[in-house]
């Protein structure tokens, strides 16, 4: 299923008791980009990441993945969006009694979209070039930081989806990481995946480390700013 176009129509949204981080927007998110979703601390970048993972559904109004609107959706009819959504948020999330590789594999196994077989070379193939090997077989609370913060974002690329959402990527990772990381994502897009990208960050070297434009989330609008596409090279 290709996913084309990612839409708000009069969409609000607010946690239980307090004031709205969205209010009845109309906006068409760009698509084929890497998206820098730029926010005061605390404004909803994560509640927004969370709206188009169809983990959050808005108060009022319709968030609309190629024309349907998600909130009207089966668990079965949202299914085949789903699995091409990685996401990857600050609380982590791993399963703390499965190994790293094992939670890597999990949802390749769960969704059958490779063979077993299939899915083991591409665990395998991640953990080799991150130099995560060694931690293959250790539990989430068993390994540094810096490894369980990775193997959380390695894990919103394994099935390979069309969007991918990163909530405040770089905190906890090394210079290495970093540039391993942007250069898989990026051959990852020159297959034909990671189409469409949007990332929460306070890191501006991190987010110059790619051609990116910009949406800020602010008084409960967006907005969307163009950026001038030369690339920019930083050292971190």
């Amino acid at each position: 299923m290709k996913i084309a176009s990612l839409r708000f129509e009069e969409v609000s949204f607010s946690h239980e008791g307090q004031t709205p981080v969205i209010s009845n927007v109309d906006f068409d998110f760009p698509t084929n980009e890497i998206i820098w979703v730029k926010a005061e601390e605390g404004a909803g970048k994560s509640s927004l990441l969370q709206i188009l993972c169809g983990m959050q559904i808005p108060q009022s109004g319709k968030y609309l993945i190629n024309g349907e609107n998600v909130s009207d959706m089966s668990f079965e009819e949202f299914l085949p969006y789903r699995m091409q959504i990685g996401y990857s948020f600050d609380s982590g999330g791993l399963i703390s009694n499965r190994t790293l590789f094992d939670n890597l594999m999990l949802p390749l196994l769960y969704h059958k979209v490779v063979s077993p077989q299939e899915a083991k070379l591409r665990v395998d193939e991640m953990l080799k070039i991150f130099d995560l090997t060694f931690f293959a077989n250790e539990r989430p609370a068993s390994v540094p930081g810096r490894v369980r913060k990775l193997t959380v974002l390695l894990r919103s690329l394994v099935m390979h989806p069309q969007i991918l959402l990163l909530d405040d990527p770089s905190v906890g990772l090394g210079k290495s990481s970093l540039y391993n990381f942007v250069d898989y994502m990026q051959g990852l897009r020159k297959q034909g995946h990671l189409n469409h990208i949007f990332i929460t960050s306070y890191d501006d070297k991190f987010m110059d480390l790619m051609d990116h434009q910009i949406l800020h989330l602010d008084g409960g609008q967006l907005y969307y700013q163009k950026v001038d596409p030369e690339k920019r090279v930083v050292h971190i």
